[in-house]
């Protein structure tokens, strides 16, 4: 497959801001993608319930209900996961269908199995109700490539749960561009644990299409050394009584760097909806940088829109407090930051998921 893609200025905002910002795009640079190969390391768990198929998706297949990304990380990433792809899954669950267990996809990168282009699509029929979880995990230290799409389409009075879980080494790319389709009285949950990789360039658009449709975004970020953590999060609301909320919660530490962009979008007709996004970010060094761009787009009147954004140190006297009771300093800092991302880690229904979301914040904060 070709690697003839450009990292410059991806990730772009909905709206431009001011360029000495710096915050309307992110450029990757000195990057170049590898060739990609096979992968064929990955396993699928839930494939056997009632009520839900799952089934390889091949490349040039047709797919009726596809739709274009309006945003993505760009239009040649997007490109390259959408036709380029070298596993691609389609997760059906059939009308009315309620499933108890967590349907899971883990993705397994290592020496033979490096670099993985995804395209994963999501349909969840009417009345449907499921949860799925998306893993990505590095077996080795190898230098790895992930570039990932997926689509959720969110049918009337449906409940969907997709959660995105990204484990992989400190020697990989990440790049995974996110879409929700949602109809009336649709509910999507889109869940973010971005832990892993030196780059980690994540997307994600809740297209509120109908009446009463509903999108919670809900991320986590852990970042340490020089790594880049890029994130462009975006709501549109266009049904009338459509809610949106986007919820964030990260850690940075040595010389890492992150941006959030978090966009809620009200069209025109999209009156009585309400949307709010939140974003906090706890810094652990001198050296990181931390940018936010809260912002909300309108065009209806009668509209609800709340957007907040901070960073801070930990606070002194929690860590005290902690101390004085005899944690060490890395495990009282430890037990704060996972007081934080723990409403959200909780949202994972796996336990052996959530242990390993868990040893893998650990071993970064006690890792000095």
């Amino acid at each position: 497959m070709s690697n003839n893609i450009s990292f410059n200025n991806i990730n772009k905002t909905p709206v431009r801001t001011k360029s000495w910002l710096k915050v309307n795009d992110v450029t990757l640079k000195n990057y170049n993608s590898p060739e990609i190969g096979e992968f064929n390391n990955y396993k699928i768990t839930g494939n056997e319930l009632e009520g839900v198929t799952v089934e390889e998706f091949k490349k040039g297949k047709i797919f009726p209900l596809n739709k274009k990304f309006v945003y993505g990380a760009s239009e040649e990433l997007v490109n390259q996961g959408e036709f380029d792809f070298n596993r691609g899954f389609l997760i059906n669950i059939e009308k009315r269908a309620r499933i108890q267990d967590p349907i899971i996809l883990e993705f397994n990168m290592d020496k033979e199995n490096s670099t993985l282009v995804d395209n994963i699509l999501v349909v969840a029929e009417e009345g449907s109700e499921a949860k799925i979880i998306i893993k990505y995990n590095s077996k080795d230290e190898v230098e790895g490539y992930h570039n990932g799409v997926c689509k959720i389409f969110s049918k009337n009075d449906s409940n969907i749960q997709v959660v995105k879980v990204n484990l992989l080494n400190g020697n990989t790319v990440n790049i995974d561009s996110n879409l929700s389709d949602i109809n009336s009285y649709g509910k999507v949950e889109f869940v973010s644990i971005d832990l892993g990789g030196k780059v980690s360039v994540t997307n994600y658009h809740g297209d509120l299409i109908e009446d009463s449709s509903e999108s919670k975004l809900s991320s986590i970020y852990l970042g340490g050394d020089k790594k880049v953590i890029d994130m462009n999060y975006i709501v549109t609301h266009r049904g009338i009584r459509s809610k949106s909320q986007i919820t964030t919660r990260g850690a940075l530490k040595g010389e890492a760097s992150k941006i959030f962009r978090g966009t809620i979008d009200f069209k025109r007709g999209a009156s009585k909806s309400k949307g709010a996004e939140d974003e906090y970010c706890m810094i652990l060094s001198p050296k990181v940088k931390a940018k936010a761009l809260p912002l909300l787009l309108c065009d209806e009147d009668d509209v609800s829109g709340e957007h907040a954004a901070a960073s801070g140190k930990i606070d002194e006297n929690k860590l005290f407090y902690l101390m004085s009771r005899g944690l060490s300093y890395n495990d009282a800092r430890r037990v704060i930051i996972e007081g934080a991302f723990n409403p959200i880690i909780d949202k994972v229904v796996d336990d052996s998921t959530k242990n390993e979301i868990l040893a893998v914040i650990k071993g970064c904060l006690d890792n000095e």
